[in-house]
């Protein structure tokens, strides 16, 4: 059975079974993106890369790629600039020839970062792994410990610009009835009732719905609900718009929604910056409690 079922694009997505039959294809690249937040002494949220949880166990074959190594050094808020991205996936193995797996443990809400950044930069043949390495090690499937490396390869990117805007393109779309913009932070993040970082203001984009990347997954499994599930979450948001923004709080949640998305046929653009850089301006609008829609609804 294809991997993605009955989605619309079934190719940007793998099960397990799909994978193991696919190990040690050297067309193939398996990369582990895994990663976390932590709040540290002082309420501040602290990033963890995954490479010490990687090097005891991964996926068979799997490389690890820190997703904090796919920040700008100069504007840590956005995306590497090509030429440095295309050197990053180079290093990595990943060449424009090879198909690539991304997963992490927490259901592809991490690794779709690295799914959005390979296909803004026209690398579309990347899948996120349906459930992650949580579902991968309930079944039982081959796993190795100590560190993988791949030999470089060549990545030539081709921005496909569609896929990401920027604060001014934001801007402009919150009056525009056509777009659709869709924070994917959980609602206390949304709301205001908790800020996302100390130093940033608490709130919305106004005009944006709240479609949590996590309302995406079953909690207790980490794979991504039913395709009808998700066509019904999402029906209310997608409605007539001609064009969907998802943000959060530094494009990594919003990228799964956006990944979501593109499962169900609609692609979106990625505001890179997202609540990091929004949050922090002085000049930009700022909306708070919950999403005026969703209340109709209820």
């Amino acid at each position: 059975m294809e991997p993605g079922g009955q989605f619309a694009n079934p190719h940007s997505i793998a099960s397990a079974q799909w994978l193991e039959t696919h190990l040690g294809d050297p067309s193939i690249v398996v990369v582990d993106t895994r990663f976390t937040v932590k709040i540290d002494d002082r309420g501040d949220f602290r990033s963890v890369p995954g490479r010490g949880g990687y090097e005891e166990s991964h996926i068979q074959g799997a490389v690890f790629l820190d997703l904090l190594d796919l920040r700008d050094p100069d504007e840590p808020r956005h995306i590497l600039d090509p030429s440095a991205f295309a050197e990053a996936m180079s290093g990595a193995g990943i060449g424009n020839d090879h198909e690539v797996v991304v997963y992490d443990t927490e259901g592809g809400t991490w690794a779709a970062r690295l799914w959005w950044a390979l296909r803004y930069h026209g690398h579309e043949a990347v899948r996120v792994l349906n459930g992650g390495f949580a579902n991968w090690q309930r079944l039982g499937l081959p796993t190795r410990s100590g560190n993988q490396e791949r030999p470089s390869s060549r990545f030539i990117p081709d921005v496909l610009g569609d896929l990401r805007v920027d604060i001014d393109d934001v801007l402009v779309a919150i009056d525009e009835p056509g777009v659709a913009i869709v924070d994917a932070l959980p609602e206390p993040f949304y709301t205001g009732q908790v800020p996302l970082y100390p130093h940033l203001r608490a709130g919305h984009i106004p005009s944006a719905w709240n479609v949590s990347a996590l309302a995406n997954i079953d909690p207790s499994t980490w794979m991504l609900l039913p395709r009808d599930e998700l066509a019904a979450m999402w029906e209310p948001v997608i409605g007539d718009a001609d064009r969907i923004v998802t943000y959060c709080g530094g494009g990594v949640y919003a990228a799964f929604d956006l990944f979501v998305l593109h499962l169900l046929g609609h692609d979106a653009a990625l505001y890179d910056g997202s609540w990091e850089e929004w949050g922090a301006s002085e000049h930009t609008p700022v909306e708070t409690g919950p999403d005026p829609t969703r209340s109709e609804e209820s």
